[in-house]
């Protein structure tokens, strides 16, 4: 083997694990995921899931008062004080297109962003 030979294993080798760290972060992007926060058709606040985000957010309009808890990669409605209860009814939300609404506040938390996770339709 010559030196010649050396140099090129060492290059495929920096090529293709160079190649598997990008694949991994791409496909395990979290960090364009956002919970956002709409009350009344208006962007009330929009948090970026992941970082280890955990935080209560006590929501109190002229419509009613709803808590929102917001961990790792979840947003989900804790308390409510609407006459039905769905919207505490409803479970945790974390990938883009989902939401939960409760009508009588007119609030809405949904997840917006793109996904790294493999859906129905393309896989």
């Amino acid at each position: 083997m010559t030196k010649y030979d050396k140099i090129l294993i060492i290059v495929v080798l920096i090529a293709s694990i160079s190649g598997i760290i990008a694949v991994n972060s791409a496909a395990l992007n979290y960090n364009n995921l956002y919970a956002e926060i709409i009350i009344n058709n208006e962007l009330y606040k929009k948090y970026t899931l992941g970082y280890g985000l955990d935080e209560t957010v006590v929501v109190e309009s002229s419509y009613g008062r709803n808590v929102i808890h917001i961990d790792h990669d979840h947003a989900y409605m804790q308390e409510s004080n609407c006459p039905d209860q769905i919207c505490v009814q409803m479970s945790k939300i974390s990938e883009p297109g989902e939401i939960i609404v409760c009508l009588p506040h007119r609030l809405i938390i949904i997840v917006t962003g793109e996904s790294g996770a493999i859906d129905t339709i393309t896989h």
